[in-house]
Formats: C-alpha cells, structure tokens, sequence
C-alpha cells in the first residue's frame, strides 16, 4: 500500500464531508424545531461538536475498514495509469463543449419563442 498518504487525505476530506453535512441539516432541523444550539465552554455550538465527533469516528472507522481502504489504493492506483490530456487539447474540447451548449440553448430558445407565437396567436384571438 504505497498511497497511505492520499487514502488518508481521502478520508479525512470524507470525514469532512460528512461532518459539514451533519452540521448544515442539524442547525435548520433545531430551528424550525425551536431548540436552541447551546455553546459549549462558551466557544463552540453543540451541533458542532456532534459534526466533529462523527466526522472523527467516521475518519477512523474509514482507516479501520480493510475493504473501504483496499478500494481507495486501487482506485488510487488506477488513477495513477490514466493518461490525462494536454493544455491545448483540454482548451479544445472546452470550447467545443461550450459551443455546442451554446447553439443547443439558442435552437431551443428558437423553438420556444416560435411556439410561444403560434400558442398565442391559437389561444389568446377571438373566434
């Protein structure tokens, strides 16, 4: 296992995540529930502690789970391999990514404007 360093920064930022998300759905859910977020030792909200706490125990649940450790230094390891593209050819295919977004959401504001017309003009006239 040569990739511990990035399969525990995988974690941590998992860990992270987990956490940020605990915090942002349990302070609306106290409100609208109208409970108040005590302070801790007066520096710190309790819904914070408890994102922290479990994003702690997710971090060192993810580092003693063989399976979940195994896939991320293979998926690392495949990472590795892949040929990723050059500036010029990134800069390409964002362009013609882009491009085509661009004509696709212009033929469709056409169609809609068009039959915005028609729909009007069969709806709003008088018989």
């Amino acid at each position: 296992m040569n990739n511990q360093r990035f399969i525990i920064m995988t974690f941590f930022g998992l860990a992270v995540l987990v956490g940020a998300t605990l915090r942002g759905l349990g302070v609306p859910l106290l409100a609208s529930l109208e409970i108040a977020d005590p302070q801790v030792l007066g520096a710190v909200n309790a819904s914070s502690l408890v994102a922290i706490g479990v994003g702690a125990v997710t971090f060192f649940g993810l580092l003693k789970n063989q399976p979940a450790t195994t896939f991320t230094d293979e998926a690392i390891g495949e990472l590795r391999k892949t040929s990723w593209p050059d500036k010029e050819e990134t800069v390409r295919s964002t362009a013609v990514v882009v491009g085509t977004t661009i004509f696709l959401a212009a033929t469709l504001a056409s169609y809609d404007f068009v039959w915005a017309k028609i729909t009007s003009i069969f709806l709003f006239t008088q018989g």
